[in-house]
């Protein structure tokens, strides 16, 4: 009789070539960006606001928590494949926005820990999608017909919210990546287009996990996701009212800002409550069809048979 497909394990080659590396440098970009924003002209790739610094520390240490969990959590694909895939496309989007705006990474001169970090960063995103590629290769010929059966879809009253939240986030996430230059005229504080475009890419790459989520159906698959977008979100508020003076707080944007971190922690938190709440709800695969008994005639003594 055959069985239903059964989750596979998370490849060795995405765990330890794709979500550890990846751990360490969301690790340094989070603790550098964090603790010396007001010096990224000496340290960093590119010279940035000390506002837009946090704001991508932030966002580099939500990353750096979900892939953590990730790693240390994750035993099989199903649970770890909405962090690799969503960090997969915020690294193609890295890779898209350095290409795009390379000129202003300090490459052609400045302090040397900024240089060699600028060769380091454009180094690291040249390979990481080339190592990526092999790796989700490896995964899916691993995976390929072995997913189990996905779980009953989630309240409309999660989905929605969740698909809802996902949508404005993409859309945001691809509006501000196509038109950095416009963005950053009307920005609440002084950025570059790679700033720009960077923060683009976080927006854009949490819409798609929580797109994903919905389609995933079960939110303790994304326990990861929910705890970056907390992390995210709080970091960032933070690190808004450290250096609320150079904010333009009059400014809509400014506000607008404000609320994307707002919706991050508030559906990391309840995303994380409600997947403690709701019930697993698996379907159970269908009883395989049951062979039609064959009756066998007991047997007769003759009586009322005709002779």
């Amino acid at each position: 009789m055959p069985t239903a497909p059964t989750s596979r394990p998370l490849s060795p080659v995405v765990r330890f070539a794709m979500v550890v590396p990846l751990t360490l440098g969301a690790a340094y970009a989070a603790l550098l960006l964090t603790l010396a924003s007001s010096h990224t002209e000496l340290l960093f790739a590119w010279t940035m606001s000390p506002v837009s610094a946090t704001l991508i520390g932030a966002g580099y240490a939500g990353s750096c928590a979900m892939l953590w969990l990730c790693a240390a959590r994750a035993r099989e694909w199903t649970h770890a494949r909405v962090t690799v895939l969503s960090s997969s496309l915020f690294m193609l989007l890295m890779l898209a926005a350095i290409l795009l705006d390379r000129g202003t990474l300090h490459l052609k001169g400045g302090e040397i820990v900024a240089v060699l970090a600028a060769f380091g960063w454009f180094g690291v995103h040249l390979v990481a999608p080339l190592v990526g590629a092999v790796g989700l290769g490896v995964q899916w010929f691993l995976t390929k017909g072995a997913e189990p059966d996905r779980p009953e879809p989630m309240p409309w009253w999660v989905a929605l919210p969740t698909f809802c939240s996902g949508a404005f986030l993409g859309v945001l996430g691809v509006l501000l990546f196509a038109a950095p230059g416009w963005a950053a005229r009307h920005w609440p504080w002084t950025v570059s287009r790679l700033d720009v475009r960077v923060l683009a890419g976080f927006v854009l790459a949490f819409g798609v996990a929580m797109l994903m989520t919905v389609r995933e159906r079960e939110l303790r698959r994304v326990r990861h996701g929910m705890a970056a977008l907390i992390v995210t979100g709080v970091l960032g508020l933070v690190g808004l009212v450290r250096y609320g003076s150079e904010v333009h707080w009059s400014s809509l944007g400014a506000w607008g800002v404000v609320a994307v971190l707002l919706l991050f922690v508030g559906m990391g938190l309840a995303g994380l409550g409600l997947a403690v709440v709701l019930p697993q709800s698996i379907p159970s695969a269908s009883p395989p069809a049951t062979a039609v008994a064959q009756v066998t005639p007991a047997p007769s003594s003759g009586a009322g048979n005709p002779a």
